[in-house]
């Protein structure tokens, strides 16, 4: 067909079948994008829309859901992993510094009363005792975070003081050899410094540790309301979800949701289930655990107490009636917490041999005494716990009850160590598990939304 001029000229009227190639100026991209909030509001108010958005607002509350509960999970791991490898580690190794100081005075002090070879041996059980006590200091010190801490305040006065401790022991002893009475001064006033001050801040530190490991057994059995409330909110919106879409699409079922709602619903008992698992563990844990192993303790530093005192006044000739009393109250006390624990530790066993230790301990505490008011020294000399293997004597029976209350309370630690780890196990399958079913529920809805969207096409 030939050109003509008349059709050029009705160009115009023809709409055009291709895109210019020529660039948009940026008025015309600014004059476009403010077209797209304009054109999304009217696209919300068709049923498409309304029902994209809808989905999209499901998928939000399933994974913040989940993303919840996988948090504070994972801050629970956290805790757990703080508790067992340096708040518990941190207690213990608190007990163990007041044992070692307490052993290192009680042998220091019963080192005067013995004569020949067995000095040596007193003065080398001394000095590991002091090794030992040294040892607790550094795994202490190394376990606390906060430098500005009472517990570093207090394991720093303990660096301070013990040094001076050792050497007026080590005068006492130098003294003592040459057969000097003023070794006895140095004794004195280097056990008034031990029972003064080194003990007192051991056993401070010792009860805010126990403490802090106490306060942490209490936040792990709490269950996690605020993740669980967000579980069961996802599934009451899937439920809703449902309704009103069976209601929009005149279908009674939506196979996405339905699914989508049974993996949220087994997110939900799962979680459920391990908080429970958890708090009744937790409260087991307590009562059958954490009070034994504190109580036990308590008996065990007790025990300590009463021996160093026994030693410190035959030293010094002088066991007056409120010396005797509180040794009296202490044996009572060891004694009660011994018959109250008995059912409640792994080996009762180890309770009866502490029992009976006690009770020859304080047999001999009798006999002593009875020599001290009669003013015989020598006989009272060989009732102490410097004496030989004799069962009548202090030292066979207090070792004997020291060692069995260090294995019932290494057994109770040992149980709380375990019970820490199940929480933790628990708390990583939570987070699993909870993780993988929230992010397929979130598949799930968007799986059962397009085939409802396709309609509209």
């Amino acid at each position: 067909m030939p050109h003509h001029p008349a059709l050029d000229a009705d160009r115009w009227m023809d709409r055009e079948t291709t895109r210019s190639t020529q660039p948009k100026s940026l008025l015309g991209v600014a004059v476009a994008a403010g077209r797209v909030p304009k054109r999304l509001y009217r696209f919300i108010f068709t049923a498409p829309g309304l029902m994209t958005l809808i989905a999209g607002l499901v998928v939000t509350a399933i994974l913040a859901a989940g993303g919840a509960m996988v948090y504070s999970s994972s801050i629970r791991q956290n805790e757990i992993n703080t508790l067992i490898n340096q708040t518990e580690p941190l207690a213990n190794s608190s007990q163990e510094l007041f044992s070692s100081l307490s052993t290192a005075d009680s042998l220091a002090t019963t080192g005067f009363l013995k004569q020949g070879s067995s000095v040596s041996e007193s003065e080398a059980e001394y000095t590991k005792a002091v090794q030992d006590a040294t040892n607790a200091i550094l795994r202490a010190s190394h376990g606390i975070e906060d430098v500005s801490s009472r517990e570093m305040e207090i394991v720093l006065i303990i660096q301070e003081q013990l040094p001076k401790y050792i050497t007026l022991v080590a005068q006492a002893q130098t003294n003592d050899r040459v057969r000097n009475p003023v070794g006895a001064s140095y004794l004195t006033e280097a056990s008034s410094l031990m029972q003064n001050s080194l003990l007192p801040k051991a056993q401070e530190l010792y009860s805010l540790t126990s403490g802090q490991v106490s306060t942490g057994q209490r936040e792990l059995r709490t269950p996690m309301w605020f993740p669980l409330s967000g579980l069961v909110a996802a599934v009451i919106i899937l439920l809703i979800m449902q309704f009103w879409l069976a209601a929009r699409s005149h279908r009674r079922i939506n196979v996405g949701y339905v699914a989508a709602t049974g993996l949220m619903l087994i997110a939900l008992l799962w979680a459920s289930g391990s908080a429970g698992y958890t708090w009744t563990t937790g409260n087991q844990e307590v009562d059958g655990g954490a009070q034994p192993l504190g109580q036990l303790t308590q008996a065990r530093i007790s025990a300590q107490q009463a021996r160093t005192d026994e030693a410190l006044g035959l030293v010094q000739r002088d066991y007056s009636v409120s010396r005797q009393q509180n040794f009296s109250n202490r044996m009572t006390e060891i004694n009660q917490i011994l018959e109250k624990t008995r059912d409640e530790v792994d080996s009762p066993g180890r309770s009866d041999k502490a029992r009976e230790a006690l009770r020859l301990w304080d047999k001999s505490h009798a006999t002593l005494l009875y020599h001290m008011q009669n003013g015989e020294s020598g006989s009272s000399t060989d009732s102490t716990p410097a004496s030989g293997d004799n069962p009548e004597y202090s030292e066979p029976s207090y070792s004997t009850l020291d060692s069995q209350l260090q294995e019932l309370i290494s057994e109770l630690r040992e149980n709380l160590r375990d019970t820490l780890m199940s929480s933790q196990k628990v708390a990583t399958r939570v987070t699993l598990v909870v993780t993988i079913l929230t992010v397929i529920a979130a598949i799930c809805v968007l799986a059962g939304t397009r085939p409802r969207l396709r309609e509209y096409l």
